[in-house]
């Protein structure tokens, strides 16, 4: 009897382990039909499937090889920040004094401090928004009628830089945006545009602010192509933009939006106009700022969890790049690419994820050099997983059918509500990592990178969705 029962124990271990060896064998398989569509013959792909709470890799296709992640790097950085600086973290701007308040004077000079604060007026946050008007009630709070000095800013916070790895086309527009002590307006502005005749050369006729601190040379002409392919050029070294490339025609006020060189620009406009409104007057006196300085209120941002959501649903370059820098500045002392790229993978390191293999340049993923495996996106994604703050990584992933860069994917598919992930997309390449809830309520893990593709992005699309369609079966 003994050995019956044994006998029949082996064989039903030996058709279990069959099983899940079938199954397993199943997605490899539906991997290497898709890597092996003609649409990726030239094309680098790195793809990797794991179960996440049994930690087992179930399919894999080069997934130790590097590749440009575009904004899927994000990821990399939003989990950083939340590990490193927690979710609850603020960052701070604070609104400082050189003088005293006699008798409903502020006699000194009223001072902006920036803290690197990425939500100033942003759109994404109500919150923020109208932060002049916020300064100005603080200052009425305090009674204060009169400004005897001037108004400042103190940008000391780190100096702003460009990464000497984003390519020229990408500079100068509002994608482009980079980190600032003082940032505002998700350091934006709009320029205005009239069309003609298609051929015909435009015209700029506002921009939004009024004081943008550029001077713009205008190259657009008018186009029968109905798409936005005006490009803005020009770094940090100059305030001369020169904008090439071609609008729809016969527009009366078609909007092209630029990165800022000096935000704070933009501020100092809304908060001048905001305290004429209210009848405080600034008496404009100048002489130098004292260092002897003394808080008169601060300003807060948003929870980090919250900067988070809307850096992953809406893929905001600046917002991860903030983060970047602020890691920087809080573990080491320093808010710049390099420091913040170095301070992520210590800290990985340290949670026993090697590094070394990866390129990391900034925090959004905008440069092209930057390289990333599909493994190193699993661990992160796995360490995430088990991590305390793994709700808040979570809810910012947009969901497919549902939210942020998927709201249009998969909606009508088994995939829908099931997979979220971070997308990143720029020329020639196209990269999803994220979890997939399969239809046995199994959490996987799926990261598919690919570099050079030779399809278009609705072929291309199908292709993925199919993939995912596949894994959500198994």
């Amino acid at each position: 009897m003994n050995k019956i029962l044994l006998l029949f124990a082996f064989v039903f271990w030996g058709f279990s382990c069959t099983s899940q060896k079938t199954t397993d064998n199943k997605i490899q398989q539906f991997v290497d039909k898709f890597t092996a569509d003609s649409c990726f013959y030239s094309a680098g792909v790195a793809i990797i499937i794991k179960d996440v709470e049994k930690g087992k890799i179930l399919a894999q296709h080069n997934s130790k090889m590097a590749l440009t992640p575009a904004s899927s790097q994000k990821l990399v950085t939003t989990a950083s920040a939340l590990e490193i600086l927690g979710g609850d973290y603020q960052f701070k701007t604070l609104i400082v004094t050189d003088g005293n308040i006699e008798n409903g004077t502020l006699k000194g000079n009223l001072i902006i401090k920036g803290g690197g604060d990425p939500t100033l007026e942003s759109k994404y946050f109500e919150s923020q928004q109208n932060i002049a008007r916020q300064i100005v009630f603080k200052l009425k709070e305090l009674d204060i009628n009169v400004i005897d000095g001037n108004i400042l800013v103190d940008n000391s916070y780190f100096k702003p830089s460009i990464p000497r790895t984003w390519i020229w086309e990408d500079i100068g527009n509002y994608y482009g945006a980079v980190p600032n002590a003082i940032n505002y307006r998700d350091n934006m502005y709009t320029l205005f545009f009239k069309s003609g005749q298609t051929g015909s050369k435009t015209k700029i006729w506002k921009t939004l602010p009024h004081n943008t601190g550029l001077k713009f040379d205008n190259q657009v002409v008018s186009s029968e192509i109905n798409r936005d392919l005006a490009y803005i050029f020009g770094g940090n070294t100059s305030n001369l933009r020169r904008i090439e490339g071609s609008i729809p025609q016969n527009r009366n006020e078609f909007k092209v939006k630029g990165a800022f060189l000096h935000p704070e620009l933009a501020l100092l406009e809304d908060l001048k106009a905001e305290l004429k409104n209210n009848n405080i007057k600034v008496l404009n006196q100048k002489g130098k700022s004292k260092t002897n300085r003394k808080e008169l209120f601060k300003i807060l941002s948003p929870k980090l969890k919250d900067i988070v959501y809307w850096t992953n649903q809406k893929s905001v370059n600046l917002f991860a790049d903030q983060l970047l820098f602020e890691i920087g500045q809080k573990q080491n002392e320093k808010a710049d690419w390099r420091t913040g790229t170095k301070t992520i993978n210590e800290f990985w390191r340290e949670k026993g994820i090697e590094t070394k293999y990866q390129n990391l340049l900034d925090g959004s993923g905008l440069s092209h050099f930057n390289a990333i495996s599909a493994e190193f996106f699993s661990q992160i994604l796995t360490s995430m997983y088990h991590s305390n703050n793994y709700n808040a990584f979570l809810s910012s992933l947009p969901v497919a059918g549902k939210s942020g860069t998927l709201k249009h994917f998969g909606k009508s598919s088994v995939i829908a509500s099931n997979w979220k992930a971070k997308t990143g997309s720029m020329t020639g390449v196209r990269t999803y990592c994220g979890y997939l809830k399969n239809s046995k309520d199994k959490d996987y893990i799926v990261c598919i990178l690919i570099n050079n593709h030779q399809c278009s992005s609705k072929e291309l699309n199908n292709k993925l969705l199919n993939l995912l369609i596949h894994i959500y079966n198994y």
